[in-house]
This record gives C-alpha cells, sequence and structure tokens, in this order.
C-alpha cells in the first residue's frame, strides 16, 4: 500500500528547518498489519520533542525514518491475534505504551506508564 509520510533524509542539520528541510513529505510504501500489528487511518498526527531530539541529532537513528508517532485516527485493518480492537475503532497512538496496571495507568495516565518508561 502506498501512504504519504514525513520521512526524515538528514539528522543533525541547522534550524531553521523550514530553511534546511530535513525532511520531506514523500510516499512510501507500508505492508499489511503483521501479527499483533494494526493498521490505523490517520486523521492527525503530530511532531514531538522525541521527534525532534531525532531531528536535531540528540537520539541518533538509522535514516531515511518516518517521524509522527503520536497521533489520532480509526482503526483499518487488523493483524493476526489482535482481539482487543475492532475495524472503526477510534483509536490514539504514544510513545510510551501503556501496561493497563502500574499506578499511573490505574489512574488514566496511561502516557506515564512505569514499566513503559
Amino acid at each position: 500500500m502506498k501512504i504519504k509520510a514525513a520521512v526524515l533524509n538528514r539528522m543533525g542539520v541547522k534550524p531553521p528547518y523550514a530553511q534546511s528541510k530535513p525532511l520531506a513529505i514523500e510516499e512510501v510504501d507500508l505492508d499489511p498489519p503483521g501479527p499483533g500489528e494494526v493498521l490505523i487511518k490517520i486523521a492527525a498526527a503530530g511532531l514531538c520533542h522525541s521527534d525532534l531530539s531525532v531531528i536535531n541529532g540528540d537520539r541518533p537513528r538509522p535514516t531515511p525514518m518516518v517521524l509522527g508517532h503520536e497521533a489520532a485516527g480509526v482503526v483499518e485493518q487488523l493483524g493476526p491475534g489482535v482481539d482487543d480492537l475492532e475495524k472503526g475503532d477510534h483509536v490514539i497512538m504514544v510513545f510510551v505504551p501503556g501496561c493497563g496496571h502500574c499506578a499511573p495507568c490505574a489512574e488514566g495516565r496511561p502516557a506515564l506508564c512505569e514499566p513503559g518508561r
């Protein structure tokens, strides 16, 4: 499947990024969801401080890479073994997965999940 994504092609370039252009919106190939994976139709996504740390080189990663791990959308397809979601569910994606059992998760703050750190 062809999708559009914010692709980081170069790290450590000097700001302003509107001029140095480390990112480009590109068409990329996306495999269908594998075991334990879900395909989400993204309605909104943003680049957060974690992404900025990759762009500026503080958190080196292999390039090219797709950025924007914090997003919201609708489940389109389920990979094998996914039984806690259904097609059409509205979901959000976050940098730290919640375990669902620690104190922050139990208090409704899964972004602060203790084991997820």
